[in-house]
């Protein structure tokens, strides 16, 4: 028996999964979205840090995101001023995670909000609220911790200029995936400002 025991821990050992490399991540993020309050900048930010453009397939997560955001957006802009930038995606490796970044910008009512947000597509493991906790120096404002859905906010962001940064996880099979699109980690920073004339 002792010797199954000790054949059977090796592959015990070889199923636990590695822990999500969150600082790598975390990290990579701040780099990236840092200077969220101008968007020119973080693309020049984001090719500097060798990530890549890409345009995502219509028919992937990614792709159906995008064309539910600029939906719900043509429903929310209804005025003749208001506008919502095309979208800007990158795409690179961290830590053997495939990270994307979509880029975006809203103008309405003379205020614009710029978004940058990272997304790790079916990650099954989560990036947790405590070890953001540590990263960012403070406790969210708000959180939401149940089976379908994980998020946590604060407010303001991790850099001083930014109005918010979130984090938030969608497990497989969610029934959260028919509004998200994709199950996965989700990180997002926005400023927002008011429109120069």
């Amino acid at each position: 028996m002792l010797t199954l025991l000790l054949l059977a821990s090796p592959a015990i050992a070889a199923s636990t999964p590695e822990p999500y490399p969150t600082i790598a991540v975390l990290e990579a993020f701040g780099d990236a979205c840092r200077n969220v309050e101008n968007l020119k900048t973080v693309e020049t930010d984001l090719i500097k840090q060798q990530w890549t453009a890409e345009i995502p397939p219509p028919d992937s997560p990614l792709g159906q995101l995008l064309a539910k955001g600029r939906s719900q957006a043509a429903e929310i802009l209804d005025d003749p001023d208001d506008k919502m930038s095309d979208t800007r995606v990158y795409t690179k490796t961290i830590a053997g995670e495939r990270l994307d970044i979509i880029l975006s910008s809203i103008e309405s009512n003379g205020t614009f909000v710029n978004g940058c947000r990272m997304y790790d597509v079916a990650e099954t493991r989560q990036l947790e609220t405590a070890d953001a906790q540590r990263w960012i120096g403070r406790d969210p404002d708000k959180s939401i911790d149940r089976a379908e859905l994980t998020i946590a906010s604060w407010s303001p962001g991790y850099h001083a200029p930014h109005d918010s940064f979130e984090i938030f996880y969608v497990p497989a099979g969610s029934p959260v995936i028919e509004l998200t699109t994709f199950n996965g980690i989700a990180l997002k920073a926005d400023f927002v400002g008011e429109i120069e004339e």
